[in-house]
């Protein structure tokens, strides 16, 4: 996979492949700093971030083709323990619709930011994929006082893996949403912010899951160098 004079990448930036002698090969990072690196390892993490550049430039894509008439919100939910990402819906893959009352308007198409209430921490970046369907709150584990309500499938574009370790809403600005740390949020609210927000609370949460990845990568690796010895 690997080639002598070859540009890859890792969690720590980009190098250049050196000396291919396996199991180890020698590389140079941009800043000069040379290393060994154990092949196996990096083809692993080469092939996820090659992935990861991949979805991303599908998703901007496909962002481009359907921005026209695409709304973006923040989605609130409880989330009780904070030390874990469990909530009603989130292993189904479901957000629930906008309750009476709520003046807005959801549809297939829409971004969601989602937002943690008991840690206040946005957590996640949501797409909606397809319309709506009435089921049963309790089939995706909702108390809620109704025997139907309608719910969305999404997908999850990007997501950290504990809420109290999101983005904290004291760390952002929020031009379209300029009083948001100071409401008096309900869970499965809707609040609606302009797509520079949304952009901006995606790149915060990006930058957290990478260096959460960084952090996965590290233990990897050591792990690996622990087994061989």
């Amino acid at each position: 996979m690997f080639e002598v004079n070859g540009v890859y990448a890792n969690r720590k930036g980009e190098y250049r492949v050196l000396e291919i002698n396996p199991p180890i090969m020698l590389v140079r990072y941009s800043d000069g700093e040379e290393a060994e690196l154990k092949i196996s390892v990096q083809e692993r993490i080469w092939q996820n971030i090659a992935t990861e550049y991949e979805a991303r430039a599908a998703s901007k894509s496909a962002r481009r083709r359907s921005a026209q008439g695409t709304s973006h919100f923040i989605k609130v939910v409880s989330i009780p323990a904070v030390d874990e990402l469990s909530f009603p819906g989130w292993a189904e893959r479901m957000v629930m619709a906008p309750l009476a009352g709520q003046d807005v308007y959801v549809k297939a198409g829409d971004r969601l930011i989602m937002y943690a209430l008991e840690s206040r921490t946005f957590f996640a970046v949501v797409t909606i994929t397809g319309d709506s369907k009435t089921a049963n709150p309790k089939d995706y584990f909702f108390n809620v006082n109704a025997e139907h309500v309608e719910f969305f499938p999404i997908d999850i574009d990007a997501t950290i893996a504990r809420p109290d370790n999101g983005v904290e809403v004291d760390a952002v600005e929020l031009e379209s949403q300029p009083r948001f740390r100071r409401l008096r949020l309900d869970p499965e609210a809707y609040l609606p912010i302009n797509e520079d927000d949304f952009e901006l609370l995606a790149e915060a949460l990006t930058e957290v899951t990478e260096e959460e990845d960084v952090d996965e990568d590290d233990v990897e690796e050591e792990f690996e160098e622990e087994e061989e010895e």
